[in-house]
């Protein structure tokens, strides 16, 4: 039954939280951390002032986790499975009258698949591109240790907690290996792989991103170059039929227009004819306005376009998130694919990232295997999924699952393998980013 303890409040005065509460020691002796089970999403929204602190002391950016992307994300995409949102509460000993601090927020799917044992996986929605949860940088391990000790103590029955799609390559990564040693928690990789990043260290040295480059060596930079030149000769044979306009979204422009155009040029495409377009039901179609206008109103939102003769025929969006930035969706009219309207783009926002203060990367948020992407960017961010267990049937659920995962994913792919070569070429459904 929820409950709470005499005396103590959540986050701030009234702001309390239906929840299972647990009190837990941290490292800090001058830290004592509490852990909440929250079910009912509408509390959450008591805490976005809180959320928003968390975020901006964050040790890793994730927007995909802030109040205004999960929110309508947990309304939207949560209704059929079992979330619960862990908040990890900071209390400092030395003022045990003053209100706790919000510490860390985990999105949890509680996955019933192994019969009455829990596994537990951090929440991945189908527009989510990253997993990596918002803890605070100063506090990071302590948040951790009690999200760790909550599993153990807590009655969740749960052998392991799986981290899909966390940053392979940052703070967050070594701080959850690390304490993974030190505690004997058994850890297995289920999936690793990279995608394109910008980073803004070529603008710092004098360089320039829309020019040809790319880790991967001379043979890439030439490629891109070809590229280059490609696509300035297209542009050039679209504006000789007609009047072609770079647009790029205002701070206190209407977004309305902006969310009709991405979502009409979305669903005339490959992914309207698929039926993953955001606008192919209503549900999707009112998340991305959700998200999209909360993101405009607090200055977040970048959305970059071009217009032939008027007419909108590319789209492109991408969110802020502290020191970086995340790339989330491309649109464009497939009647003008030649020209190469969304590479276009991308060279646009690769401009655009090169003007904005502060930021010092961008994450593409693309496939692996993305050739525009990968042509384009200076450096390659990896994205791994980690399975973390405790005991003997942690280490043996760990264990297995990277199996598991290698079997399903053969399966997978040769199921699409076997679906592509029934379809004729002109049916063939390109690839997001191709032209």
């Amino acid at each position: 039954m929820d409950h709470k303890p005499p005396g103590r409040h959540m986050i701030r005065g009234d702001r309390l939280m239906a929840g299972n509460f647990h009190q837990l020691k941290s490292a800090n002796s001058g830290i004592q951390t509490s852990v909440i089970e929250v079910r009912d999403f509408k509390k959450l929204a008591r805490l976005v002032p809180e959320w928003e602190n968390l975020a901006a002391a964050a040790l890793e950016p994730n927007v995909f986790y802030e109040h205004w992307m999960l929110l309508p994300a947990l309304e939207t995409f949560a209704a059929k499975q079992d979330i619960r949102v862990i908040l990890v509460l900071l209390h400092d000993a030395r003022k045990p009258w003053a209100p706790p601090t919000l510490g860390g927020l985990f999105p949890l799917e509680f996955n019933h698949r192994f019969g009455k044992l829990n596994i537990l996986s951090l929440w991945r929605h189908v527009h989510c591109f990253l997993c990596t949860p918002l803890i605070r940088r100063d506090v990071a391990r302590e948040c951790m240790g009690a999200l760790f000790n909550w599993v153990r103590s807590a009655g969740v029955n749960s052998p392991l907690i799986q981290f899909k799609w966390i940053s392979g390559d940052g703070p967050f990564h070594n701080i959850l290996s690390e304490l993974s040693s030190e505690l004997g928690l058994v850890s297995g990789t289920t999936e690793t792989f990279t995608r394109g990043l910008w980073r803004d260290t070529s603008v710092r040295d004098g360089g320039d991103l829309t020019a040809p480059c790319n880790q991967a060596g001379n043979q890439a930079g030439n490629q891109a170059g070809s590229q280059h030149r490609t696509l300035r000769r297209r542009e050039k044979r679209l504006r000789e039929r007609g009047r072609v306009e770079h647009v790029a979204l205002a701070p206190g422009e209407n977004v309305g227009r902006w969310i009709d155009d991405f979502l009409r040029l979305e669903a005339g495409g490959w992914k309207g004819r698929s039926g993953s377009a955001l606008a192919c039901s209503e549900s999707g179609r009112r998340y991305f306005r959700q998200i999209a206008t909360a993101a405009h109103d607090v200055g977040r939102l970048l959305m970059l376009g071009i217009n032939f003769d008027g007419r909108p025929i590319a789209r492109r969006c991408a969110f802020v998130a502290g020191e970086g930035s995340f790339a989330f969706k491309t649109a464009y009219d497939e009647k003008f694919a030649y020209f190469s309207p969304g590479t276009m783009l991308e060279i646009d926002n690769l401009r655009q990232f090169q003007a904005l203060s502060g930021v010092q990367w961008m994450d593409s948020c693309a496939a692996a295997d993305n050739g525009l992407v990968n042509r384009l960017s200076n450096d390659r961010r990896t994205i791994q999924s980690l399975s973390t267990g405790s005991g003997a049937l942690g280490e043996l659920v760990a264990a297995g699952l990277p199996a598991l995962h290698w079997t399903s994913r053969r399966l997978r792919n040769g199921l699409l393998r076997m679906n592509a070569a029934d379809l004729t070429p002109k049916q063939r459904i390109p690839r997001l980013g191709d032209d």
